[in-house]
């Protein structure tokens, strides 16, 4: 028996409160059925894309993580948390490059414009984001991806 025709069988025997709350449980469990078709779910434990080469991954991470990145961090493992923790993009920016921009065009234009707009000023920067998204197979970097990423490198990511 559907829900709705419960609703019309408690209808008609006169038992209204019951008929609403079966009415309520129902359009409530349509509407978490419909969001669930809306709002794909996080793929926290999704396994990890074998296409991506980890050992190219790793001589990624070792050959960047030799850089300090403007934040204090080793550079890939603040290139990685800009996307996935912090949201700071120049997190992932090499220190002494980042300096240089901050003097040059103030200490807000990377926030106002991202850091591409700056590459040609930051050839570490630039290289390190490029080898990423080539190891990674992806034409733009997101959190998606550097949580893949830093789960292949073994970081301790609480989802």
């Amino acid at each position: 028996m559907s829900d709705l025709d419960k609703v019309l069988d408690q209808l008609v025997a006169g038992d209204e409160a019951a008929a609403k709350e079966t009415f309520h449980s129902m359009v409530v469990q349509q509407s978490r059925d419909e969001f669930n078709k809306l709002e794909p779910q996080p793929e926290q434990d999704a396994p990890v894309q074998e296409a991506v080469d980890k050992s190219a991954l790793e001589a990624w991470h070792s050959k960047y993580n030799e850089y300090e990145g403007s934040n204090g961090d080793k550079l890939a493992e603040g290139f990685l948390m800009s996307y996935i923790d912090t949201g700071i993009l120049s997190d992932g920016a090499e220190i002494n490059e980042y300096a240089k921009v901050k003097e040059k065009y103030g200490s807000d234009a990377i926030t106002e414009k991202g850091i591409e707009p700056f590459f040609n000023e930051m050839p570490i920067t630039k290289a390190m984001h490029e080898d990423y998204m080539k190891i990674m197979g992806v034409s733009e970097a997101d959190e998606k991806d550097a949580r893949q990423a830093a789960k292949m490198l073994g970081y301790d990511l609480i989802d």
